[in-house]
């Protein structure tokens, strides 16, 4: 009869977790229990002695585990010797894996740096997710289509009604956003002591924007004065800290008197700190809303007319859908507006304002989600070819130290220790690699501020946010880097490797290394094809023609409408020696800061609800002949012209259906109700970006709207300099206007302002580009050196054998050719697309060709043969005798 044992399972976890000092004691009292359970013959024998062997899991002695902690410190103490030493051993490896992680590293901490700034804006105040801007957009249907107008502005009385009739909206707050503004800072006696022009920072506020936008978290608060009272009555404002100092540097701007564009005299009712660098709200001087319904009461009663810098924010009240509140408000503006109706208002959350060109901010700059996105893929590429650096080379490396591992294995090492040895030697490379980079981002930070448009709030080394990042990155490169090369090596057979029969193509993966040089090089060619075809595109903004002249065109501003003191500054202004023309307008042909005004025309048949907006423009007789601008039919203004005379431009005369230039010109139009007769169609040009089409246009000849004074240049020969002109244009101007800031702005770099955030993704991408293309070759650097030194008695044979330079050459570098080829087929496609997607941004924009992604590919693959060359042209011009004199 077979003898009944006890469970295999149980003697097995005993085995495995109790101390080995008690471990027989405890099995042999649970046997002396089995068996008398047996003779007892007891039906449970095998559940019992589960049961108490289980038991003991719950004992406390059970688990005082004798372990020798010292013994621990020690091997981790020599695993850190042991990687100090190696790393020195191999210093030429050591730094090259260095520098690649340091270069990857540092640019990943700056691009984070750059996401988390701009993902922060106006991300603080209380009520965030529940704030929403009021849009305008004009179309049909009530959805945005692409023919949709897209405004950000609302007519005056808007929010008024909005916050008296609608039942969904909890709280409403208007903002007017002046902009620039002439401030003066009277003494006692009233007389103007100081004079400031205020550009982009000047804003019309109601009350309640304090407690919508509280700013809180921030260290934003009030210094003098409160958000409820200080702003209630009309010409109270508020000043920023820095507007203050500016204004008041005695330090007492408290109750003190400012004048604002010589009209308003206004009392300073509080001082607040600046707002966040994060604020998509760039205001420092804050007046009060209740001043302009003293000043413009007709306004506030006018639904027709919007003025774009003229904001409504708004906060739901709890239940209501984003949809029902656009419902509720296109009610509204039907029950008192009517007539209007293409025109709707739509909810924006104001999280978005940073991120949505379509509506642009006050900031005047956007930044989109995919853009966003595109830089964290970009990080995190420049993290992964780092690793692929570290990877290829420790797998290449580990031939030279075949007999360290057999010997480490014949001592005893097992895998574990191992693998543990390789991964702490790759720590304390990406350690060393991540304190560098962190003092390198900071830098790049410093210095690249303006490229990249933020502001560090504190130093990286005090930034617990970025050190945990920092951290993280490390943890995670020390991983993906070594995990593999420690596995890898980790498996080589003792015999083997003492024997040290390994060939260098295949140890660690040759077939690897391989994939990975051609996934590194294929993101650089990525990267590489795409910035190309972005500079192609800056090139193509500023070559083409945008339909009027704009070279040595200097324009200044009109601060009062006194036509007697315009023209006779006109007359100075043409007398002069290097001034070639002159001519007066509301605002400019073109340019990013100019004045834009919008309004409706229509024909006779046109319906009331159909008038087509247009882009209003003044101009006198000579704007034509200065900025060449060409008339395709009719005439220009002259002198005596009724004010009842249009020009259009092509495009608003094919959405007025008037037939061609020649058909159009005599036809009558109506605007705002009265009758207009059209005498001339102007070609199109771009007074907008090339990123948006051509604008519906209409010009008058009205000399109270004049604002601005273009002034064409002739310089050189005997005509003076740039420097000397404009000295001389600012004499004429002061004296002319002696109470105001003389201001100018040359119209070529106005236009190129469309294009500054375009011009800064192309230098951000020209620099990316070069970081990866640093990064890989150093990677192909360390594998070429590795490679020719593994081959040198090969090459001697070779030369020997009457091998020339050049094939040898050729020997080392077509492996290295064909992974760039085969990287640039695979890249091709992805960056085809990725350049397609960004180009169908713009209206107008280069053709993809072939040469387009042909050209970056043969830079790259020059660039990775000149590398491999240069560093195999040693070996190969190397006397063959000192290689073979050993054997």
């Amino acid at each position: 009869m077979k003898k009944e044992q006890p469970p295999v399972w149980v003697n097995s976890l005993l085995d495995r977790l109790a101390p080995p000092d008690l471990v027989e004691e405890i099995k042999g009292d649970l046997y002396e229990m089995f068996r008398e359970d047996i003779t007892q013959k007891r039906p449970r024998a095998k559940f019992n002695y589960a049961i108490n062997g289980l038991g003991f899991l719950t004992k406390h002695f059970f688990w005082k585990k004798r372990t020798n902690y010292s013994t621990s410190f020690i091997m981790l103490k020599s695993y850190f010797k042991m990687a100090r030493r190696s790393l020195f051993t191999y210093r030429s490896n050591t730094v090259i894996n260095v520098l690649g992680l340091v270069i990857g590293m540092a640019s990943a901490l700056v691009i984070f740096s750059v996401i988390r700034f701009e993902s922060s804006f106006d991300s603080f105040h209380t009520d965030a997710d529940n704030i929403y801007r009021i849009v305008r957009v004009t179309g049909t249907g009530m959805k945005i289509t692409e023919s949709s107008e897209l405004r950000t502005g609302v007519s005056f009385p808007v929010p008024d009604a909005f916050k008296q009739e609608a039942t969904s909206i909890n709280s409403i707050t208007s903002v007017l956003f002046i902009g620039g503004a002439l401030v003066e800072i009277p003494d006692a006696s009233g007389a103007i002591v100081r004079r400031f022009n205020e550009t982009n920072s000047c804003a019309l506020v109601e009350p309640s924007f304090f407690s919508m936008f509280d700013f809180k978290g921030t260290g934003f608060k009030w210094i003098s004065g409160s958000p409820k009272k200080s702003l209630e009555k009309p010409f109270s404002v508020v000043l920023t800290t820095s507007a203050s100092k500016k204004f008041f540097p005695d330090g007492n701007a408290m109750g003190k008197t400012l004048k604002i564009d010589k009209r308003n005299d206004c009392t300073v009712t509080g001082i607040i700190e600046d707002f966040p660098a994060n604020s998509d709200f760039p205001f420092t001087v804050l007046a009060s809303y209740s001043t302009l319904r003293v000043l413009a009461p007709k306004m506030m009663d006018d639904w027709s007319s919007v003025d774009d810098s003229h904001c409504a924010f708004v906060v739901p009240n709890k239940g209501f859908s984003v949809a029902k509140i656009e419902e509720e408000m296109a009610k509204i503006h039907k029950k008192h507006a009517s007539f209007l109706t293409e025109r709707f208002y739509m909810l924006q959350p104001m999280k978005e304002m940073h991120f949505d060109a379509r509506f642009g901010n006050y900031n005047g700059r956007t930044i989109t989600h995919n853009t966003v996105q595109a830089l964290g893929i970009i990080a995190l590429f420049l993290l992964l070819t780092g690793c692929i650096n570290y990877i290829n080379l420790a797998t290449a490396q580990s031939t030279a130290r075949s007999k360290e591992i057999g010997l480490r294995k014949v001592m005893g090492s097992n895998r574990v220790h191992l693998v543990a040895q390789f991964l702490i030697e790759t720590f304390l490379v990406v350690l060393i690699a991540g304190v560098l980079a962190l003092g390198l981002s900071e830098l790049i930070l410093i210095n690249l501020q303006f490229l990249l448009s933020i502001k560090p709030s504190a130093y990286h080394f005090a930034d617990p946010v970025l050190l945990g990042a920092l951290l993280v990155s490390v943890i995670a490169v020390t991983f993906f880097s070594g995990l593999y090369p420690a596995i890898k090596i980790s498996s080589f057979s003792p015999v083997t490797s003492l024997k040290n029969k390994f060939i260098t193509e295949a140890v660690g993966g040759f077939n690897l290394r391989r994939v990975l040089v051609t996934a590194q090089f294929g993101i650089t060619q990525v990267l590489v094809i795409c910035t190309f075809v972005v500079v192609i595109q800056m090139r193509f903004f500023q070559n083409t023609d945008v339909g009027f002249a704009h070279k040595a065109v200097v324009n200044v501003s009109i601060p009062q409408r006194d036509p007697v003191k315009r023209a006779t500054l006109e007359q100075q202004f043409r007398s002069q020696s290097f001034v070639s023309g002159v001519s007066a307008s509301f605002t400019l042909p073109g340019g990013a800061s100019r004045n834009r005004n919008y309004q409706g025309i229509a024909t006779a048949d046109t319906p009331p609800d159909k008038e087509v907006v247009f882009e209003y423009q003044s101009i006198d007789t000579a704007f034509l002949n200065l900025y060449k601008i060409k008339l395709l039919a009719g005439r220009n203004f002259h002198q005596v012209d009724s004010s009842h005379y249009l020009l259009l431009n092509k495009t608003l005369m094919k959405n007025l259906l008037l037939g061609n230039p020649e058909e159009a010109v005599g036809k009558p139009v109506l605007r705002n109700g009265e009758k207009y007769t059209v005498i001339g169609i102007v070609d199109d040009f771009y007074s907008n970006s090339l990123k948006n089409g051509v604008d519906n246009l209409a010009i008058e000849m009205n000399p109270n709207a004049y604002r601005t004074l273009s002034i064409k240049l002739m310089i050189g020969n005997d005509k003076g300099s740039i420097t000397e002109a404009m000295a001389e244009v600012e004499k004429l101007w002061k004296a002319t206007y002696p109470e105001f800031i003389f201001d100018y702005e040359f119209l070529d770099e106005n236009i190129k302002a469309f294009y500054t955030q375009e011009q800064k993704y192309t230098q951000l991408f020209e620099m990316f580009s070069t970081i990866f293309m640093l990064i890989g070759c150093l990677g192909l650097f360390g594998l070429i050196t590795f490679v020719v030194n593994r081959k040198q008695k090969e090459l001697a044979v070779r030369k020997v054998m009457g091998a020339s330079v050049p094939s040898l050459l050729l020997l080392f570098s077509k492996e290295y050719i064909w992974l760039v080829l085969i990287s640039f087929a695979l890249a091709t496609p992805i960056a085809y697309y990725i350049a397609n997607e960004w180009l169908n941004n713009f209206a107008f924009h280069v053709d993809l060709q072939w040469w387009l992604f042909a050209t970056p590919g043969v830079m790259v693959l020059v660039v990775a043969v000149v590398v491999v060359c240069a560093k195999s042209l040693g070996a190969a011009n190397k006397n063959p005798v000192e290689s073979l004199k050993y054997e």
